[in-house]
């Protein structure tokens, strides 16, 4: 059993609806290396390489995580406090670097919502957390890493100390609480709430395939990766696009600044031009058809989501433009396919996104997102991306990946438009 690296047809989809069509298939699947984690799998288990009973089943216990109640509580209480307090040691100086920023601040929330228990008012900590991130963002991006072998090594000795120093002792304290709880010596209010609570509570499900110690360690990296990486990165893409509209449409900085709903359109739109992921690739179990194209067995299938999310009979005349006034119809999200589709759609959309956003004024259960409530921040506090920006990811075929953005603090031209 090996990575399966050479396939008897390469597809390439690149309309909006078929691979939105192929995102659906239950024959085209995410898992390409087969190997157990012993042989060479570094993502061996994982929820999001796995496919069709386990897969449905560990969403089912995971999704629990990301219901309405607990996301107005991130996003009304929890995030602006964490935010708040963070930019204001962090965003200080002439020159800082936004990626690393939002990291940071991210992996507050995905440390809480993965089942970490770190300190969050430590930088340093908090540091640790995003080397974490960003190593296993190298794993999730395996397929376009430049060198896999190297990746796969830094990986595995990654897991180890994030079992030794995180996952352990995190799930000590909540094994020890569900055990409490199934006495009947606290209640259920006494549990935390996270996956790694989920899981615990869940593991001897057959149905999870979670008896293997090592899949929660690398079941917990997955949401934290997941939670973190994609806000750092798209916080840096909508500042980047939002300042290159302003040179023409100046009036765009002070309207994200001022309307929450401008902000997370202008987010969407981020999302929409530059994916997380401009390419999904699946690998057919069976032969499949899609757009009226037969697929054989264990062919690559790859879904072109930067060219899909730009399709001009979706998304207007000017679809490689960034405009969040851009008008769409109902049945299609502003954010394109940048979360996927089907079954294996981000669970974390709406944490990172919020709700889609409604023509007119939201109501009082609306959900922005976290990214919204970031980008308008700072945007309000007068930042400016420096000249040439910052540097891009070079350790990956993926177009759109920061290393660093650097912006100027303080701004006086920006400050004035935001206000």
């Amino acid at each position: 059993m090996t990575l399966l690296s050479s396939f008897p047809a390469t597809i390439e989809l690149t309309r909006y609806e078929d691979i939105r069509a192929a995102l659906f298939h239950p024959d085209l699947s995410r898992t390409f290396d087969t190997r157990s984690y012993d042989d060479g799998n570094i993502r061996d288990g994982i929820v999001s390489i796995q496919h069709g009973a386990v897969h449905r089943a560990r969403r089912r216990v995971e999704n629990t995580q990301f219901r309405p109640d607990h996301l107005r509580l991130y996003e009304r209480e929890l995030f602006p406090a964490v935010m708040n307090a963070l930019l204001d040691r962090l965003l200080v100086g002439a020159e800082v670097d936004l990626f690393s920023i939002g990291e940071r601040l991210a992996c507050v929330l995905a440390s809480r919502r993965a089942g970490l228990d770190i300190r969050e008012d430590d930088l340093d900590e908090l540091a640790v957390i995003a080397e974490f991130v960003d190593i296993f963002s190298q794993g999730a991006a395996i397929l376009d890493a430049k060198d896999p072998d190297a990746v796969r090594a830094l990986v595995y000795a990654a897991y180890e100390r994030f079992e030794r120093d995180y996952v352990g002792p995190a799930r000590e304290r909540r094994q020890a609480l569900l055990d409490a709880h199934a006495r009947g010596e606290i209640g259920p209010e006494a549990l935390t709430h996270d996956i790694l609570t989920a899981l615990l509570a869940h593991r001897a499900d057959p149905a999870l395939e979670m008896a293997d110690e090592r899949r929660i360690v690398r079941e917990v990296a997955t949401y934290l990766q997941g939670g973190t990486h994609t806000t750092g990165q798209t916080i840096c893409n909508a500042v980047d696009l939002l300042f290159e509209a302003a040179a023409e449409r100046p009036d765009l900085l002070e309207r994200v600044a001022t309307d929450r709903l401008v902000a997370q359109r202008a987010v969407h739109e981020t999302l929409r031009l530059r994916p997380t992921t401009p390419k999904i690739r699946r690998r057919a179990v069976a032969e499949v058809t899609i757009a009226g194209r037969t697929i054989p067995p264990d062919s690559l299938v790859v879904l072109d989501v930067t060219a899909g999310n730009r399709d001009p009979e979706l998304f207007g005349e000017r679809p490689d433009a960034f405009d969040p006034d851009r008008t769409v119809t109902p049945d299609v999200p502003r954010w394109g396919l940048s979360f996927g589709a089907g079954p294996h759609i981000c669970p974390g959309r709406t944490v990172g996104g919020g709700l889609p956003a409604p023509e007119d004024e939201p109501n009082d259960e609306h959900l922005y997102g976290l990214v919204a409530l970031f980008l308008q921040e700072v945007i309000r506090r007068g930042i400016e991306p420096l000249p040439g920006r910052g540097e891009r990811d070079t350790r990956t075929e993926r177009f759109n990946r920061w290393a660093h953005f650097w912006i100027r603090v303080g701004s006086p031209r920006a400050a004035a438009s935001a206000r």
